[in-house]
């Protein structure tokens, strides 16, 4: 996924910084497939941000469309909250109307790259 990065009109919150590096908009494309229908290729764009209320949270949203027409496909939205014994709180809503709390789960913040799995 390539990014860009964005001026963020805040300072970020201490316990934001180690995850900072993933402020600003990443896009790509990919591939999916599923047993009951044929493979298609896909666009996709993940925004994180870091609200002005300089809280300790990320705001996160996630799209994706079909790459031959631009029909809209998934999307979902939520926030990152890191937690001061290293774990991460997250809570998003997609728009099929489902809600995935993951409270809180082990990630070391210290990391340099994360990789995301969109699972169904």
């Amino acid at each position: 996924m390539d990014k860009e990065k964005e001026e963020e009109s805040s300072a970020i919150h201490p316990a934001v910084a180690p995850l900072s590096y993933l402020l600003g908009t990443w896009k790509g494309e990919g591939e999916g497939g599923y047993p009951t229908i044929n493979s298609f290729r896909y666009g996709e764009e993940l925004h994180f941000s870091h609200p002005a209320s300089g809280k300790p949270v990320i705001a996160y949203s996630h799209k994706t469309w079909k790459l031959h027409s631009g029909q809209p496909m998934h999307s979902e939205s939520g926030y990152w909250r890191p937690k001061p014994d290293g774990s991460l709180e997250v809570v998003i809503a997609q728009s099929t109307g489902l809600a995935d709390s993951l409270l809180p789960f082990s990630l070391p913040l210290s990391l340099t790259s994360v990789f995301l799995l969109l699972r169904d």
